[in-house]
């Protein structure tokens, strides 16, 4: 007899209802429905197992298996019902206090939120900002190190040594300290609490990255890069609405401003990859010359420098973009490091770091905690995002199924070379 799942949810709480058997090939099925829930981002996963009529080893060990996904996830899933067969053969192994959320195993809760100040949900256009909590005053203090169009050019190479402590974030052009020369090495980087990710100018290169541990700070060669310091202290939860797989970043951004009178915002989201557009540095920019430039060379020229993703990429990852947006084409030192996104009145400048797909609670506002979590696995891309909406010819622009976004109006020194 194959298994059914029936889904009810209840507040923040799912419970998947089985009937049939579950054995080596129906426990897989039962994984996978506990796997899409998290995906969901619902944690308070209960199992109703009063119409199993079989359960197994291979059962038991997709039950355990369900059990580690959901506490990795930050959640919980247990037993909230079995039938007379599952309750004696959990009680013959021993496992009902592991598995069942009963009266003799003191039901373990979902943990409780963190107090935070009140919020809402609130539908802008194709956006759905879930606990939308909005930014405090005052705004970030940023700094943009370099002239940005000059490495591209195969100018201004010296590089900052500038150091990263735990609230700080950074995107541009750079490489980790102690490293050969920046110019040699610099590639898209990408810096989130502290936490420093930098990808080598070479094809296929693999991420290097620095956690702060203890009292190491990563730092960072920067040859021109926006750098700000504290966790943005908006935040919400996003997902498309209606029938929409997901939520393209253009229109989360745009959602933002909606919400802000800021004309500057320093954003930072995690969230599911649905698809991404970007680029990335393959060569060394100490080898620019006249013509030879990503910045000025032709077409033919451009793509030995840059390779571009010729259609959305790492679908069904977990990704952490930082950024940079604000409205109409910037000013200052900031107009030469964004660039004007099509079809919208605001521009912007955002890398992300891709990872393997981790499920992320819903509603989560520890910023530092989701960095940390991701950082635990190896990070698989730093990669610079770019809209091309070209029609037939264009690679799109990135989406992502659901997520958190953080936000915060930034002030901008003007002063100085260095971040």
């Amino acid at each position: 007899m194959d298994l059914a799942i029936a889904r009810t949810e209840h507040d923040d709480t799912v419970v998947l209802a089985c009937t049939g058997r579950l054995d080596a090939e129906t426990g897989d099925e039962l994984a996978r429905a506990v796997t899409d829930e998290l995906r969901r981002g619902l944690h308070a996963i209960r199992l109703d197992l009063a119409d199993v009529s079989f359960l197994s080893s291979a059962g038991i060990r997709g039950l355990f298996e369900t059990q580690r996904a959901a506490k990795k996830a930050g959640g919980t899933c247990f037993i909230s019902a079995a039938s007379p067969v599952v309750r004696k053969v959990l009680d013959m192994t021993r496992l009902t206090p592991i598995l069942m959320e009963s009266a003799a195993a003191s039901p373990v809760a979902v943990p409780a939120r963190p107090v935070r100040p009140p919020t809402e949900d609130v539908t802008c256009g194709p956006v759905r900002l879930r606990e939308l909590s909005p930014a405090a005053a005052p705004p970030l203090a940023a700094q943009i190190g370099g002239t940005p169009g000059d490495p591209w050019a195969g100018r201004g190479l010296p590089a900052a040594v500038t150091r990263l402590p735990p609230h700080a974030f950074a995107v541009g052009l750079g490489a980790i300290a102690d490293a050969p020369p920046a110019s040699r090495r610099a590639g898209e980087l990408l810096a989130a609490c502290g936490t420093l990710f930098h990808r080598p100018a070479q094809p296929h290169a693999a991420v290097d990255y620095v956690v702060p541990t203890g009292a190491l700070v990563a730092e960072a060669n920067l040859l021109t890069a926006l750098v700000w310091e504290g966790v943005p202290s908006g935040h919400a939860g996003f997902e498309p609405i209606g029938d929409e797989p997901a939520v393209r970043l253009d229109d989360l951004v745009a959602a933002l401003f909606e919400q802000s009178s800021a004309d500057t915002l320093g954003i930072v989201v995690a969230g599911e990859v649905h698809g991404m557009v970007g680029a990335e540095l393959i060569r060394p920019l100490d080898e620019a010359a006249d013509g030879d430039t990503p910045w000025v060379g032709t077409r033919d020229v451009v793509v030995t420098w840059l390779s571009f993703s010729r259609e959305p990429v790492f679908a069904r990852h977990t990704a952490v973009i930082v950024g940079v947006a604000c409205r109409g084409r910037g000013v200052g030192r900031l107009a030469g490091f964004v660039r004007a996104v099509p079809g919208r009145e605001f521009s912007g400048h955002f890398h992300a770091v891709v990872f393997p797909f981790r499920p992320l609670r819903r509603g989560g506002v520890d910023l530092a905690g989701t960095v940390a979590d991701l950082a635990a696995s190896v990070p698989l891309s730093v990669i610079h995002l770019i809209a091309d909406p070209q029609p037939v010819l264009g690679s799109g622009r990135t989406e992502l199924a659901r997520g958190t976004v953080w936000f915060a109006p930034l002030t901008l020194s003007e002063q100085g070379d260095t971040p």
